[in-house]
């Protein structure tokens, strides 16, 4: 009886893994499967595995043979040429001029590759840092005084052994989450080495990525490391829930060499219960992903606990330690006569000291820049776009975010909870930490697009962006500066400029 049961259990566990199917193929990063297709169960980690977008021109095979006929190689250029002008007190002025080319390739459905590689050349004029950051996202980069030389390459390799089972090693950005930001994992920094394995069996999804970062400090680069779990359930074909964690860690520290910590390497184990047994102070991140879809809309969520204690947030005491960040939103779509209507809105926050830690060598950052929500913490935001996708490859989009973010009057040595980057050692006092407080920002900003795709063949676009910002970051009263953002661009990642 007890090898009946056991054969029974083997040939269900069979046919779920029969079910589900792991494609080797990747998606880009700005593919949303809720705007592109009409799938009921979208994944939220990006980039997916479907069939991608094949730009470019294909390669013919050397062999004809019916077995290769899944077989293909695309050849593509790539063009990046921007510039972008901001007044305010001292004008800011940057240009990006940039070209590579990429190639896809797959083989026998198991093996997929993708390579992107850009050289860019930046310049800048006036002393914004902020704005004129917004190309600030390479991998590799060269300085001379106002001129900046990247070299920004962007791979994947896919391999699909297994229905089930799918291994993916380059180097790339990643995103989990429906909305337009994420308080778990974003695609504002630069890209980074990666490891990755997603399992899939019966409604069960299981992601592990194993991360490599670096930060650039007092001339020096130091390395660091991050492991990630995110175990997704679909729980029926429109509702789904996911657990994420995620523990960053220095590969050195003041006790030993250690390398990429073994423990954290396995893939079925918790994080939490490893800190512990390791007695380390690696930082630690935990949360949940939702999503419910309807048949035009989608309302999503999130919620990140990088600390929290129940006892003192019931007293209220707005412990600096209690430290969590969240969102809602809501997103939808209308097909029309002349094309289709995409709209989305949504609330983001973040507690003081979220994602920071001891030093930038364990917080939840690369390169300088947050992983989560681009801001870092200490924050509230509300971010709503709009955009109508016509026909006749035209595109027009208008967004409007508002931010209140505090810990303005805090600096390296003195934090507040904005800026991650700054140790959480380095605060005042334990208590009475709000959302706002200790100097608060207040930003209005406002901007419309129009886009045209240029070459569909090659997805190249033609944008230009004007937007107006009324924000008081210098003085108690509010200023006004006004944006133009525009170029040409190969449209197979998320652009980010004037979005935060």
């Amino acid at each position: 009886m007890k090898k009946l049961l056991i054969i029974a259990l083997l040939f269900q566990c069979s046919y779920f893994i029969a079910q589900t199917g792991i494609n080797s193929e990747v998606n880009y990063l700005n593919y949303d499967a809720f705007f592109e297709s009409n799938e009921l169960s979208v994944d939220p980690v990006l980039p997916n595995l479907s069939k991608p977008y094949l730009p470019g021109y294909q390669l013919p095979w050397v062999s004809k043979k019916e077995k290769y006929q899944d077989n293909y190689l695309h050849i593509f250029p790539i063009v990046d040429v921007l510039a972008s002008f901001k007044s305010d007190a001292a004008s800011t002025y940057s240009a990006n001029l940039g070209a590579g080319f990429g190639i896809t390739t797959q083989l026998s459905k198991k093996f997929y590759a993708r390579l992107l590689l850009t050289g860019n050349a930046f310049r800048r004029e006036g002393s914004n840092l902020s704005y004129s950051s917004i190309f600030r996202s390479d991998y590799l980069e060269s300085f001379n005084n106002s001129a900046t030389l990247t070299l920004q390459p962007r791979f994947r390799l896919s391999f699909s052994p297994y229905d089930f089972l799918n291994i993916q090693a380059g180097i790339d950005q990643h995103f989990i989450g429906q909305g337009k930001r994420s308080m778990l994992l974003g695609d504002y920094g630069a890209p980074y080495p990666f490891a990755q394995l997603r399992t899939k069996i019966w409604k069960i999804e299981v992601l592990n990525l194993y991360q490599f970062f670096k930060e650039d400090e007092l001339f020096q680069t130091t390395k660091k490391f991050a492991s990630t779990h995110f175990f997704n359930f679909n729980a029926t074909e429109r509702f789904q829930i996911g657990f994420f964690e995620s523990v960053v860690f220095a590969p050195k520290d003041t006790l030993l060499n250690r390398g990429y910590e073994v423990a954290y390497l396995n893939p079925f184990l918790f994080y939490r219960p490893t800190e512990y047994a390791l007695g380390s102070q690696d930082r630690l991140l935990i949360g949940l992903n939702t999503s419910y879809q309807f048949d035009r809309f989608m309302i999503y969520g999130q919620l990140a606990i990088d600390d929290f204690v129940l006892k003192e947030l019931v007293d209220r005491t707005r412990w600096w330690a209690n430290k969590y960040s969240g969102q809602i939103g809501v997103k939808g779509k209308q097909e029309l006569t002349n094309g289709q209507l995409r709209w989305l809105t949504e609330l983001n926050f973040a507690r003081p000291f979220t994602y920071s830690h001891i030093s930038p060598a364990t917080n939840y950052g690369n390169q300088g820049n947050a992983l989560a929500h681009p801001l870092g913490s200490n924050f509230v935001e509300v971010f709503t776009e709009a955009s109508m996708h016509f026909n006749s490859n035209f595109t027009l989009s208008g967004r409007f975010f508002f931010s209140q973010q505090g810990g303005e009057d805090g600096d390296y040595s003195t934090s507040y909870g904005a800026d991650v980057y700054v140790p959480y050692n380095n605060r005042p006092f334990e208590y009475g930490y709000k959302i706002g407080g200790n100097g608060k920002v207040n930003r209005f900003n406002l901007s419309v697009e129009g886009s045209y795709r240029l070459s569909e063949k090659l997805m190249i676009d033609a944008f230009v962006r004007p937007g107006v910002e009324l924000n008081n970051m210098a003085a108690d009263e509010y200023t006004t500066h006004f944006m133009v953002f525009g170029g040409i661009r190969t449209s197979l990642w998320n652009e980010r400029s004037f979005s935060f």
